[in-house]
């Protein structure tokens, strides 16, 4: 919740707009269901800037289901991509390296953005 605060003051101060989140006064976003394994998945963010829509996931450092973490990001970097945006990873301190290691493996399209502590 701590970092979806911030993520919504970072992307105000970027000039997004429509910004979606699971937080009080904001709508939620859309969620999407996986066809392959019928799994339901909803960005923590997402925002309109200049002509695309653009997908915002925090870094949760899941070792646990790393499966399920990689197809959540595929899924949105794809949607992204379908809306002419960008899919965007938000880090938090500390997870720098598990994040790059997971796009990197995956060959997953996203964008870090750091998080403050």
């Amino acid at each position: 919740m701590k970092y979806l605060q911030q993520a919504v003051r970072l992307l105000e101060k970027r000039g997004y707009r429509e910004i979606k989140a699971e937080l009080p006064d904001y709508e939620s976003p859309t969620s999407f269901t996986e066809k392959t394994s019928d799994k339901s998945y909803t960005p923590d963010l997402t925002g309109q800037k200049d002509l695309g829509k653009d997908y915002f996931q925090v870094v949760e450092g899941d070792k646990k289901n790393v499966q399920d973490v990689v197809s959540k990001w595929k899924l949105f970097a794809n949607l992204a991509k379908i809306k002419n945006g960008q899919f965007y990873l938000l880090v938090p301190y500390g997870r720098k390296k598990y994040t790059t290691e997971l796009i990197r493996e995956h060959n997953i399209e996203a964008e870090l953005m750091k998080l403050d502590r």
